[in-house]
């Protein structure tokens, strides 16, 4: 099954605007320009001949009596203690030349005794948010509200007038800290406000991540990040606040929607390596869905390793039939009894079919380690190839593991591989095509059935660990067919490719 689709990533902050050209500051010092004396401009008998006054009786620096000090220039660059003063100075030349009057005869100010006499800069009014700036905050603000497990604050981005509305944000906010999100972020794409109707239409991309898998960063040739949803949102404004008041999201198997969290209330069952996670309707299978859980987690821990993908939890749904044809896309094909979808580069969900398996525990036990064996060989893999012409390895090594510790001549499957070998379609390398997706079930069922066989004897002639070394190196780190098996069994592909078909052809 297709990695999931690459992630919308945060746009980066926007930088500052760089500094304009160099230019003197004002109030900067001039040399060879001094203040003239009071007693230069007039004679001491003259009227406007200043009075002596103590500096200690001193009022701050200003203009016209009565009024607010004047503003301090901007501090020059520190060029030694003579441009300090100078500058000082010119602003006193500045004051005598201009008034006349104003010209006091005391030591120079201090930078703390300028910035007190100045007061406060005056504090500029905040600008208000554009209509778009307005919807991007409110759910940013929804989205840490969130993370903080603030269920007013999640709700509070939600017109209050919309009880249905405000009902499926609840169930999606609870949804979400059951699964422990740790991630949630919006990209969004903000259309321009409609005057006429008062909203705002805006196209947002969800990237979010679990607590127990890897929330990986976006990084061109290494990761695509975080699994995402998409959604159109329509705010409008209600008071001085946009609240969102329309959602409306995809039902898409190629976009994963919707998905679990998105569609209802979810219930949990935790167990002590996997979480059982569905419906209310289908609580009463989620003891016997934990029970084989549990077991099959303790089989994949140990491939998990071999493999390089530990696991921190497994998750596992358990759709009843509206959620089986309605989560991540639904699936309508009558074969299938369970999946492992990948979460991007995050991790993979497990989803059981439960109609299919709950009557019986062999097919039950069988499935499940079968799905959980996708999550801990694909899961979290950044994936540059793959698609149907990696299958055979892929469902392979999940059937080995699904089977295990039972060999493929022990599965149901082997009469079907037998078949297809005694027909005049039997395949001519290990490397099976796959089949259509409109396939039989018998073609399935031999297709699957000549991967475990593959799988089987790659453990067998070349031992389990070299068979997982080769899983690692060709589904997980993408190393080409044949470099892969080098690597892995010490020879080349098309030499374990003729080694196993003989040993299937003499197994089945």
């Amino acid at each position: 099954m297709p990695p999931g689709t690459p992630a919308w990533g945060a746009p980066p902050g926007a930088w500052g605007t760089p500094p304009g050209p160099w230019v003197t500051p004002p109030g900067s010092f001039v040399p060879g320009q001094r203040a003239p004396l009071p007693s230069e401009l007039f004679p001491s008998t003259h009227p406007l001949a200043p009075a002596p006054v103590e500096v200690g009786d001193l009022p701050p620096l200003s203009l016209v009596p009565g009024t607010a000090p004047l503003p301090l220039p901007p501090m020059p660059r520190r060029r030694g203690r003579g441009l300090l003063i100078g500058a000082v100075l010119t602003l006193v030349a500045a004051l005598a030349v201009g008034a006349g009057f104003a010209y006091v005869n005391r030591s120079p100010l201090s930078f703390n005794e300028r910035a007190a006499a100045a007061g406060p800069e005056p504090t500029a009014a905040p600008t208000p948010l554009t209509p778009a700036e307005a919807a991007n905050a409110a759910l940013k603000a929804q989205a840490t509200a969130l993370l903080d497990n603030n269920e007013k604050g999640w709700l509070a981005a939600v017109d209050p007038g919309q009880a249905k509305l405000r009902a499926r944000y609840r169930s999606m906010f609870r949804s979400l800290r059951g699964l422990g999100v740790s991630h949630f972020v919006y990209d969004t794409s903000v259309d321009p406000l409609n005057v006429k109707r008062g909203t705002i239409d805006v196209t947002a991309e969800i990237a979010y991540c679990f607590s127990t898998d890897k929330c990986p960063e976006e990084k061109y040739n290494q990761s695509n990040g975080p699994p995402t949803i998409s959604q159109t949102l329509t705010l409008k404004k209600v008071g001085s606040r946009y609240v969102i008041s329309k959602l409306t999201a995809p039902k898409s198997r190629q976009r994963q929607q919707p998905t679990p969290w998105e569609a209802g209330d979810l219930v949990f069952l935790s167990g002590e390596r996997v979480t059982v996670v569905g419906d209310r309707g289908e609580r009463k299978y989620f003891k016997q869905v934990l029970v084989a859980a549990e077991k099959a987690a303790i089989v994949n821990d140990r491939f998990a390793g071999l493999v390089g993908n530990p696991q921190r939890k497994y998750r596992v749904y358990v759709a009843g039939a509206k959620q089986w044809k309605s989560w991540y896309g639904g699936i309508t094909d009558k074969w299938v009894i369970g999946y492992a979808m990948p979460l991007s580069d995050s991790g993979s969900d497990v989803v059981l079919n439960i109609s299919a398996v709950r009557t019986d525990s062999d097919v039950l036990a069988t499935t499940m380690q079968h799905e959980l064996g996708h999550v801990v060989t694909l899961g979290g893999a950044y994936r540059t190839s793959g698609g149907s012409g990696d299958m055979w390895l892929e469902e392979g090594i999940a059937e080995y593991i699904g089977w295990y510790p039972k060999s493929a001549t022990d599965s149901w499957r082997r009469s079907a591989v037998r078949t297809l070998l005694d027909s005049g379609k039997r395949p001519k390398s290990i490397a099976a095509r796959a089949p259509a997706g409109n396939a039989s079930p018998d073609a399935s069922d031999a297709f699957y059935g000549l991967g475990h066989f593959t799988a089987d004897c790659l453990a067998r002639k070349y031992g389990q660990g070299a068979l997982f070394t080769f899983v690692r190196l060709y589904l997980r780190e993408n190393r080409d067919l044949d470099p892969a098996s080098r690597e892995a069994f010490g020879t080349p592909f098309a030499t374990v490719d003729k080694t196993c078909m003989a040993w299937i052809r003499d197994k089945v």
